[in-house]
């Protein structure tokens, strides 16, 4: 695949994305407003997010993605075994890390929100909603794992249009909860993890 094609195919989807986070947004303002829900479920949205970054987009796929192309440059099964290798690896940590998060939960959400504390019902809505949020970061992690893989093999389009599902799992939930009169910010967490899982 040359490079204009796969610029396109990346570009595309990254529009799709982009254009369905700017739907999201509408509803979520639409929906939830500048209230306790939405100020409680972008924290739990945010923690994810940040591990993510570290674990999913930033510093590992940066030495992994290197790494990797070289041993599979050397041998295809040497390629293969380090991936399985750093596969095993992150599925552990991310797997402890999650348990340590889960449990310690109102300590996390009281460290990057301080503010919450002044509101009890807010801090322990907070707090619900990392816990049902934070196994996004599993699942997330490992797609961009294999999304990498995916890239250094000049395969992007799944890649790119992994973020879609993500977007698309938040609008579906607001709309059913509007139809259903269901809550809002509980099923936008829950479809924040089964959108990872998706992904």
């Amino acid at each position: 695949m040359n490079l204009l094609a796969s610029t396109s195919v990346f570009s595309f989807y990254t529009l799709v994305s982009r254009l369905l986070g700017y739907v999201r947004d509408i509803l979520i303002a639409f929906f939830l407003g500048a209230s306790i829900y939405a100020d409680a479920f972008f924290v739990a949205f945010r923690l994810p997010n940040v591990f993510r970054r570290l674990f999913a987009e930033g510093v590992f796929n940066a030495a992994f993605i290197p790494s990797y192309l070289e041993a599979k440059l050397n041998n295809e099964t040497e390629g293969k075994k380090f991936a399985d290798n750093i596969l095993n690896l992150l599925v552990i940590v991310l797997l402890v890390i999650i348990f340590l998060v889960e449990i310690f939960t109102p300590t996390i959400v009281y460290l990057i929100a301080p503010g919450f504390i002044e509101d009890r019902g807010k801090f322990d809505l907070a707090v619900e909603l990392t816990r049902i949020t934070f196994p996004f970061l599993f699942f997330v992690s490992l797609s961009s794992f294999f999304s990498g893989i995916l890239n250094t093999n000049n395969k992007f389009a799944a890649a790119a249009a992994a973020p879609i599902i993500l977007n698309i799992f938040l609008i579906l939930s607001l709309i059913i909860s509007y139809f259903f009169g269901l809550n809002f910010e509980v099923n936008l967490s829950y479809a924040v993890s089964l959108a990872g899982l998706f992904q």
